[in-house]
């Protein structure tokens, strides 16, 4: 309660002497009063990790209008009678906010990958791409996330993620980051994007659809399902719900408020079968966000060696 107590009187004293609208001010104070009293965490604007366009920063500049926002955020909601809970309002279906999960790790096709996923996100509003490397911030990434437009956190594992399936050990480490801090992940759907599958823009406003968890067909990829009936096309492993990484989205209140996490030792595809059979009973609930869409391509990239003046090529491993 300290704590709180020193926030609360933190972002008091920033609003009344940076604000111009005091009354505005005192306005959105009485809000976060009205949260505290009710047991309810808030946070100051000199907590980070703050979303910023360009980078995870806590900046001094525009105290005011920094202070504003994060009052809101943190105190905008309505309060859950039945059990206490901290319920934001309700979601714009046509506005949620979409986290991108993406892994990487270094190979000679990262930056192109990267570009590609980069110029699929770049008109999409209201989405925020969580990039995480498997040891620490590399050079080449953070300076090319430095130049993009998109909304974006640049995440790390600090080598904790070492073996198995290194993709699914890095998406639990955004998850991990996304839970400690999930009053700012409410309302929003999570899809984790692999850097071998491309994008029309179509699929992120398709993603706003899901309520629950949604799938929607990739081109390309052996995990395919059918409509009418709804069916998936058998799969030799006996994976319960065979969908491919890119053809799924979660609630991101369902999925925080879990404590699923990706198996390191299956694949992709048993590591999304697991966390769907975590989230629903059977199929019947899973919302088809599209049966026939072709907005999502798997393709995995190559890399080109010489040899003797001669090309080969040799398909990379997937992200």
């Amino acid at each position: 309660m300290a704590n709180t107590q020193l926030c609360f009187y933190i972002l008091s004293l920033i609003l009344l002497c940076h604000c111009e609208d005091e009354d505005r001010c005192r306005k959105i104070l009485a809000k976060v009063e009205d949260c505290r009293r009710k047991g309810f965490k808030v946070k100051g604007v000199e907590d980070c990790p703050v979303i910023a366009p360009k980078s995870m920063t806590c900046q001094r500049e525009s105290l005011c209008q920094r202070a504003v926002k994060n009052a809101v955020k943190d105190c905008g909601y309505t309060c859950g009678e039945k059990d206490g809970a901290f319920r934001g309002v309700v979601a714009d279906n046509e506005n949620k906010t979409i986290y991108i999960i993406t892994p990487t790790y270094n190979r000679p096709t990262q930056l192109a990958e990267l570009t590609i996923m980069a110029q699929s996100l770049k008109d999409v509003s209201n989405v925020i791409w969580l990039v995480v490397e498997q040891w620490k911030h590399t050079e080449k990434v953070s300076q090319f996330l430095s130049k993009i437009s998109t909304p974006h956190l640049h995440l790390t594992s600090f080598d904790r993620v070492k073996e198995g399936n290194l993709c699914n050990g890095l998406r639990n480490e955004v998850l991990d980051f996304m839970r400690r801090y999930d009053y700012q992940y409410r309302d929003g759907v999570i899809h984790f994007a692999n850097l071998d599958r491309v994008y029309a823009t179509q699929a992120f406003e398709e993603m706003r659809k899901v309520e629950h968890v949604g799938i929607w067909p990739t081109e390309r990829s052996w995990e395919q399902f059918e409509c009418q009936p709804f069916k998936f096309y058998p799969n030799k492993d006996g994976i319960k719900y065979p969908i491919d990484v890119g053809s799924i989205g979660f609630s991101s209140n369902a999925l925080l408020d879990s404590e699923l996490t990706f198996d390191p030792a299956v694949s992709d595809v048993e590591g999304v079968s697991r966390m769907v059979a975590g989230l629903v009973k059977s199929k019947d609930e899973l919302e088809i966000v599209s049966c026939d869409g072709r907005f999502v391509w798997k393709l995995p990239f190559f890399s080109v060696k010489a040899d003797h003046g001669k090309e080969e090529e040799k398909e990379t491993e997937s992200d």
